[in-house]
């Protein structure tokens, strides 16, 4: 029955709220973001971005929202364990992990996991690229957001990410991540309201 097999797709998808970014326990943060907070604000961004690069802005948030699906069945290797651990395609994860799902809805997902991964290639699409800085932009802001909370060991993380964004989007939007402070949205908000409670009435 297709809906059983959906629903068990669902709940597959939900282990991605479970799961811990490996990096950031490496730096030393204690209980680190999950690969779905991580998903929905690079979803978020690869939104902005597109819609400032001239891209498909809809088609864009979708590959950041999917992309890192295959971390239900292989879990987040970061970085250091990357030589000494060989893992599948991620094509091949998404193809096992829709193999239950109607065949047009299967087909779409892997389209999308396909076209994320492509994001460094020659063939690579407008919203690809924008999903990728989308993915390196959220690791800054992350970054960024725990050197605020104390932590000292992240800098590595703001340096190379600064670095691997490309769209020019991407580009000013990572200079602007490293002059803004993560409390900065909050902060400003707060004395404007301040300011207006305490403002006189005639």
């Amino acid at each position: 029955m297709e809906a059983r097999g959906i629903a068990q797709f669902a709940y597959e998808v939900g282990q991605l709220k479970q799961l811990r970014r490996a990096g950031w326990l490496l730096a030393g943060v204690h209980n680190p973001e999950t690969v779905a907070e991580h998903s929905f604000r690079v979803g978020v961004l690869a939104y902005v971005i597109a819609v400032l690069e001239g891209a498909n802005a809809d088609r864009a948030a979708t590959l950041g929202l999917f992309h890192d699906l295959p971390e239900t069945r292989i879990g987040d290797v970061p970085n250091v364990g990357r030589p000494y651990i060989t893992t599948a395609a991620p094509h091949d994860v998404a193809a096992d992990q829709v193999a239950e799902l109607p065949e047009i809805l299967g087909r779409h997902i892997v389209e999308l996991i396909d076209e994320h991964e492509a994001a460094k290639t020659p063939a690579a699409t407008p919203e690809a690229k924008c999903s990728r800085d989308a993915d390196k932009l959220d690791c800054l802001l992350q970054a960024r957001e725990y050197q605020a909370q104390g932590n000292q060991q992240v800098q590595r993380f703001v340096d190379s990410m600064v670095t691997a964004v490309h769209t020019e989007t991407g580009k000013r939007l990572a200079a602007a991540a490293l002059e803004t402070e993560p409390s900065a949205w909050w902060a400003e908000f707060a004395a404007a309201f301040t300011s207006r409670v305490a403002a006189p009435t005639s």
